[in-house]
Parts: C-alpha cells; structure tokens; sequence
C-alpha cells in the first residue's frame, strides 16, 4: 500500500510538470487572455457615447473631465488587443474601423476635414458611418474632435456639427467592438473555431494550427511596438507620431500593450516545453521583461521600474527582438509548433 502511494505521488509529481497540450494552450490563452481583454475593450466603448453626449450638452469642465476618462480607458483597452490581428478583428477591417494607426499620411484628419465641410446629417443615422472609411470611424477621429482647440466639442452653434460627428463615432466604435466581442464569443464563433480543430474546419485542422495562431498574435505584438513605438526613438530618421499623442496616452498605450503581452506570454505556458539544458532562456525572458517593463514607452522610467538603471531605447528594441526570436526560434519549436510568416516580417 505504502508503494502504491509513493507511486502515485511521483506519478502525481511528474504530471504537475508535464507542459500543456496544444489544445490546453489555446484554451488558457482564450479564457486567462484574449476574451476578457475583448470584453474589456467593449466595455469601456460602451461608455463614450453618453461621455461625448454630456459635452455637447453642458460644456462643462466636469463633463469634458469624464469623457477624458472614458477616452483613455477605452484607448488603453484597445492597446491590450490591437496585436490580435486574426479573426473577428480581421473581419471587415474591424481594427483598422476601431483604431487607423499608424497614420504617417494624415489620412484620419483628411478625410474627417471633409466630413465636417459637408456638414452632412445623414452621418448620423444608423450605420450611415461604417460605409465609410475607416480613417473616420474610430479613437483617432474621435481623438481629433475632443482636442481641437480651436472649435472644442460643446453646446455653442459652431461645433454643432462637430457634436454630430462625434457622438456617431462614439456610437461605432460601440458597434464594432461589440461585432468582435460577438464574433468571438457566440456560438460556433472564433473560440469554438479555435478549440474545435479538425477536418471540417475551415481555418483550423489540428490544435497545433490553433496555437500557431496564439503564438503568431504574440509575435505581430512584440514586433509592432518595437517598430512602432520603439524604433521611432532609435532612429530619428523615422518620422512617426506616438499613439493617442494629442490625449497624453503615448505611455498608457506602451504599457497596456506591454502588460498585455506579457500576460499573453505566460498564459501559452511555452517555457514549460523547455528541456534542462534550455533552461537558461527562463532567466533570459524575465530579464528581458524587466527591461521591457522597465521604460514608459517615451524615453522615460516607468513608475513601477523593476530594473535599478533605466534601459535605454536601443536596448529595449533589441530585447524585444531577441524574445521574438526566442519565441519563434527556440521556444515554439521546443513546444513542436511551426511559426511561419508573420504580417510584419520585413517591415
């Protein structure tokens, strides 16, 4: 009896170290990650609507404090998401309808000028705005409005049309981010696609093909806020403007799109693939998201800095790429995944 029970303790033992199933991945991924950040993103739009209409109303300083609010916390919901680029947000172009950035050619104050010049009524009717571009039906139009100084969202007769347009996007963004929480979660929608693999699926065959695409999401993650949000500070050649700027929110959106990340990273559970002669990449990985976390995105400490010297920017964007390499190179292929091309390879 006595080795029966020592028996079943090691057997025990051993299972509790056993890494995850490809399937299991993709589960703890979707429940600890991706579909409370979702919600999350729907839950914080679903707040702008009567944030923007309050300030068209009143005007007031409290009024314009809250939309403030509302505006920052959806931004920074948006920020933890904006690397899943599969799916429901793939669908219909619902990123790019909820956040056009980067926008290096002006294109969302071009084309939101010309709306307001129209002056056209019809914007505001239902679905009237999501038949046209995406540069004016998201956070970035949204953003321009609150912050024009010159003709600031309120009560006053010249901004009544501005009013218009801004409570009709406020209004989208509440529908397209309820289509990608929808789209996820109803069912026979994405996780069910997602934790269902097989031959009658139409996108994915195996659970291998499943956690692909979680691990992929990681990787599209890791290499746009290196190149987007990073390399603009290593090389000044690179003329790019921070995310959510005009609001203040460069350092909210890094850090949301950081903690995200990392919260992603450890719910794939790759390092539990790791073999004994591996283990040196765990150390590697937590120095490198000490020095990730360790910087505000502008050049700066964060407040909550965990390194004793403030890492500079170069430094930063080669440890982002060394743990997309790792990732893709070492730590997928111990874990028996084939990561291939990436939408921002060679960018």
């Amino acid at each position: 009896m006595l080795s029966f029970i020592v028996m079943l303790t090691l057997t025990t033992a051993v299972s509790a170290t056993e890494p995850p199933s490809h399937l299991a991945m993709v589960q703890t991924a979707l429940d600890k990650h991706i579909i409370p950040h979702i919600e999350a993103l729907k839950t914080a739009a679903e707040a702008l609507p009567p944030a923007v209409e309050a300030v068209c109303k009143t005007g007031s300083p409290e009024a314009r404090h809250a939309l403030d609010e509302k505006f920052a916390a959806t931004v920074t919901a948006y920020a933890g998401v904006d690397f899943l680029r599969f799916g429901p947000m793939l669908e219909k172009g619902r990123r790019e309808q909820i956040s056009l950035w980067p926008d290096p050619r002006g294109f969302v104050g071009r084309q939101l000028r010309m709306l307001l010049l129209s002056k056209d009524e019809k914007l505001a009717e239902p679905g009237a705005l999501a038949k046209q571009s995406a540069a004016v039906q998201g956070l970035p139009a949204l953003e321009l409005l609150m912050r024009d100084a010159d003709v600031p969202l309120g009560p006053t007769e010249p901004a009544q049309f501005r009013c218009v347009m801004a409570q009709a996007i406020a209004r989208n963004i509440v529908r397209v981010t309820s289509k990608v929480f929808e789209g996820w979660t109803k069912p026979g929608g994405w996780k069910d696609k997602m934790l269902n693999p097989g031959p009658d699926n139409d996108t994915y065959k195996n659970a291998s093909e499943s956690a692909v695409e979680v691990v992929k999401s990681f990787l599209v993650g890791m290499s746009q806020t290196a190149d987007l949000q990073l390399k603009p500070q290593v090389d000044p050649k690179i003329r790019l403007a921070p995310p959510y700027n005009k609001s203040g929110l460069q350092k909210q959106f890094y850090a949301a799109s950081i903690a995200s990340l990392h919260q992603l990273y450890d719910a794939v559970q790759l390092e539990a693939y790791l073999k004994p002669d591996m283990a040196w990449m765990k150390g590697w990985s937590q120095g490198t998201w000490r020095t990730i976390e360790s910087v505000d995105g502008a050049g700066g400490r964060a407040p909550h800095a965990k390194r004793a010297d403030t890492p500079t920017s170069r430094e930063v964007f080669d440890r982002m790429n060394g743990m997309r390499n790792i990732v893709a190179n070492r730590l997928s292929i111990a874990a028996g995944l084939t990561i291939g091309f990436n939408e921002l390879d060679g960018d």
